[in-house]
């Protein structure tokens, strides 16, 4: 392999690292919110309106910014994404009703042990389906 095919997918992959992160802190930081105004027993829902908010954040600058697959709009893409994103949040939503509820974890642990399944699942989906046609 070249040296620029190698430079380009570290730099990708540095980059994609970097609007994770962010969508992290957007997630998190709005769930926090959420539950701090709503309570602890809406974190579910919480749960919905933070991911949904990471996930168009993670959109586009996934697509303008670390792939660069342009500013148009891809219907196929797009529908691609979201099925992975929604299988990612039910994802979520399993493992963190499942720490909270049946293992008794305070509700932002259990979200971040739920975030690390959600994030495996995601990677994978966005890597090898959504993202796949895309050039690197």
């Amino acid at each position: 392999m070249n040296n620029f095919f190698l430079t380009k997918n570290f730099f990708q992959f540095i980059k994609f690292s970097l609007v994770g992160v962010l969508n992290t802190a957007v997630d998190f930081g709005i769930f926090t919110l959420l539950n701090y105004l709503f309570g602890e027993q809406y974190y579910r829902i919480s749960q919905i309106i933070s991911y949904s908010c990471a996930v168009f954040n993670s959109y586009y600058l996934n697509k303008s910014w670390t792939f660069q697959a342009g500013h148009r709009f891809n219907l196929i893409e797009m529908i691609k994404f979201l099925t992975i994103n929604l299988i990612s949040l039910g994802v979520s939503l399993f493992f963190l009703t499942l720490f909270h509820e049946k293992y008794q974890i305070e509700v932002l642990w259990s979200k971040v042990g739920a975030t690390f399944f959600s994030v495996l699942i995601n990677f994978i989906g966005n890597k090898f389906w959504v993202f796949k046609m895309l050039k690197s």
